[in-house]
């Protein structure tokens, strides 16, 4: 990510970490609509690790993913250093549009919707994953 300097962070191909992302997407996809499955907060680091389900699905999956039905895919950020944490009605079930800007060498990580609010700034943002699954929401999702 050192090749730009500040402005709104369009793809999570260019997120550091995203060496595995970037093998089985092979076009860019868009920073949009995620649907949050977790939010850990780590006070003594500090640090905020997010899980979410994208809407897009891998095009060149491992020969392993073929094997399995899946229709969901899963990514997280790991966020080291993280300062001004905003937290609004989480839980939700809703989906959370995100943003991810650049100023300098501050990242702010925004995810929102007409209810809740997720909002904190990092100097380390790092993509984890990803991993897919089959989404099934009359019974639990098993993971792969």
């Amino acid at each position: 990510m050192e090749f730009w300097n500040s402005g709104i962070l369009e793809f999570w191909n260019d997120i550091d970490g995203s060496t595995f992302f970037n093998q089985i997407f092979t076009t860019p996809i868009a920073i949009g609509t995620i649907e949050l499955f977790a939010l850990n907060i780590d006070n003594s680091r500090p640090m905020i690790i997010m899980e979410f389900d994208i809407e897009e699905l891998p095009d060149a999956p491992p020969t392993k993913w073929k094997k399995t039905h899946f229709n969901t895919c899963r990514i997280g950020l790991n966020c080291g250093d993280i300062k001004n944490a905003l937290i609004k009605n989480i839980p939700t079930t809703e989906k959370l549009n995100i943003t991810i800007t650049k100023k300098e060498n501050i990242f702010t990580i925004q995810a929102s919707n007409k209810n809740s609010m997720i909002e904190f700034t990092t100097k380390s943002p790092l993509l984890c994953g990803p991993s897919v699954y089959l989404n099934d929401k009359d019974s639990d999702a098993i993971q792969e």
